[in-house]
């Protein structure tokens, strides 16, 4: 395989066919981030954080947890929030994953044009093959980490942590193999997608010719995997890098631990971050245009298909 024609071949259609970039928004969402900590001065004065500031010193530990009483409800209500999100996160992404993944084979097929309102209807036969598929994998996961730490957990505790001492390099060497065996179930996945969505297979039958296709190229599989993990990991890393310029004003505050300062860093803070993240997005989402392109091109390449002429119509599978 060509991998440098896949390469070139993948950034010069998510350059013509910008639409694809939604797509890639939508399949990369799910990104999380953390809180940076206040400064623990506790100096007095008119302009510092005195009693009724520094929450984390001189709030008594019985009025939080009578706040908590009295306000039960919102964390129920936090709860269903974040529920309702993950699904919908979930759904924008599955559609994101099958939209992506089609509109990169029907550009490479030269299809004169791709539209949002037509990728994403014709996603819908796919949606549950496809969030299945997520499904399974998640589960695959966590039955294979609980049946490698749950017996080493319950061991560890009847002898009193004894048996850690025994079992811990096995741990560290199961830990080792678990990244390769990563790497082979995103490409399998990955092209398992494109089989469901653009061979218009089933479930279980894109799975095997995803595992086809990946069990007779290892080699260019590894290498495209290399390619794409390694150099998409820096470019989102270069992405994410601002962000860690947003905690500059809450540092700053807390260097100075007024209460000016704190509403200006505050107010600060969160007008970059309400900047960075459409911005984030959107280059996040290029990045997963891009390799959700080549991982297709990659599947068409090995499958024997060529680029074919420009302005091809493709028919959506029912």
């Amino acid at each position: 395989m060509d991998f440098g024609e896949v390469l070139t071949r993948a950034w010069q259609i998510i350059w013509k066919y910008k639409i694809l970039w939604i797509f890639g928004i939508l399949a990369g969402l799910g990104s999380g981030g953390g809180k940076p900590r206040p400064g623990e001065n506790g100096r007095n004065g008119n302009n510092n954080f005195n009693y009724q500031y520094n929450f984390g010193q001189n709030v008594p530990w019985y009025q939080v947890e009578r706040w908590f009483n009295e306000n039960w409800w919102i964390f129920i209500l936090l709860a269903l929030a974040v529920m309702a999100l993950i699904v919908v996160i979930v759904v924008l992404s599955t559609f994101g994953r099958i939209g992506l993944a089609r509109g990169a084979w029907q550009a490479d097929e030269g299809a004169a044009k791709l539209s949002f309102s037509r990728l994403f209807g014709e996603s819908g036969p796919y949606f549950w093959r496809v969030f299945g598929l997520s499904l399974l994998i998640m589960i695959f996961w966590i039955a294979l980490l609980a049946l490698i730490f749950l017996p080493a957990l319950a061991f560890t505790a009847i002898t009193f942590g004894v048996a850690l001492l025994c079992i811990g390099p096995l741990l560290l060497l199961l830990c080792c193999l678990l990244i390769p065996l990563g790497w082979a179930v995103t490409v399998i996945t990955e092209q398992a997608i494109v089989a469901i969505t653009c061979e218009n297979l089933g479930l279980i039958d894109g799975l095997k010719r995803g595992w086809q296709v990946f069990r007779a190229n290892l080699g260019p599989q590894a290498i495209m995997f290399l390619i794409l993990g390694i150099g998409g990991g820096i470019v989102r890393f270069i992405i994410a890098l601002p962000a860690f310029l947003i905690a500059l004003p809450l540092i700053g505050a807390a260097i100075a631990n007024t209460r000016t300062a704190w509403m200006a860093g505050g107010i600060t803070s969160l007008v970059l971050l309400c900047i960075f993240i459409p911005i984030a997005l959107v280059l996040n989402g290029v990045v997963t245009a891009y390799t959700g392109t080549a991982w297709t091109l990659t599947f068409r390449r090995l499958t024997g298909r060529a680029v074919t002429a420009p302005a091809v119509e493709v028919v959506p599978a029912q």
